[in-house]
């Protein structure tokens, strides 16, 4: 499953003569916490989200340094923190250095990439062109959505046994040599010892793991540790 299977289609965006007054109407009706800014050829060249309209001199909320901090500020930033919290117009609040992903790339990419930047949404680019959005919440949708499709497609007892044992010894850390299970209509039983509850954990949530597992019953022990 990749971007091009989750990404929101539908995006809203801006010039970079937009107001900032329009801007905030935008993020509040359509409940979005940015908005990509595009060139009349639909090429990203910035992103406004909340944090930027986070500090504006209308509410007296703009960044405001003790006045010996400021001696050591760079002419440059200074000038930079003015015009986000003072700017009219999307060309002069939005972060020019835009974190972008690809149709093709995978979703759990994606996922590394909002973790990564402590973003909750990213533009998807084509060719440099602005072709969609996708956010934390469209992760979250697809992973409902299969979980609705593997609950539906649940394979036979004999065919979930065979998966589940798949799983369990593609592990190095198991020792399936003394582990057995039970399987019916889709409720796994696990028993047996392993040598950590480390591993005891990690074994119920390699199962749950499988396609077509519904329930599993833990009743795997913890050898000592001279036996282990």
């Amino acid at each position: 499953m990749n971007v091009q299977d989750a990404m929101t289609n539908k995006v809203v965006s801006v010039k970079p003569e937009t107001t900032v007054g329009e801007i905030a109407a935008l993020l509040v009706n359509h409940r979005i916490s940015a908005v990509p800014v595009v060139s009349e050829d639909n090429r990203i060249i910035g992103i406004v989200s909340q944090t930027d309209r986070g500090h504006r001199s209308e509410t007296g909320t703009e960044r405001k340094r003790k006045w010996w901090l400021a001696i050591f500020d760079d002419a440059e930033v200074q000038a930079r923190e003015y015009l986000k919290s003072h700017g009219l117009r999307a060309g002069d609040v939005m972060t020019r250095h835009v974190i972008t992903v690809t149709p093709t790339m995978g979703l759990s990419e994606v996922a590394e990439t909002l973790d990564t930047h402590h973003i909750r949404q990213v533009p998807v680019v084509d060719d440099g062109k602005l072709v969609g959005m996708i956010s934390r919440a469209d992760l979250v949708r697809k992973l409902a959505e299969a979980s609705i499709t593997a609950s539906a497609a649940r394979p036979q007892n004999g065919q979930l046994q065979k998966a589940v044992w798949a799983a369990i010894k593609s592990q190095p850390w198991l020792n399936s040599a003394i582990l057995s299970t039970s399987v019916l209509d889709g409720a796994v039983e696990i028993y047996g010892a392993v040598n950590s509850d480390a591993e005891r954990q990690a074994l119920r949530v390699l199962i749950e793991n499988v396609p077509g597992v519904r329930r599993v019953e833990n009743r795997v022990g913890i050898l000592p540790r001279s036996a282990a």
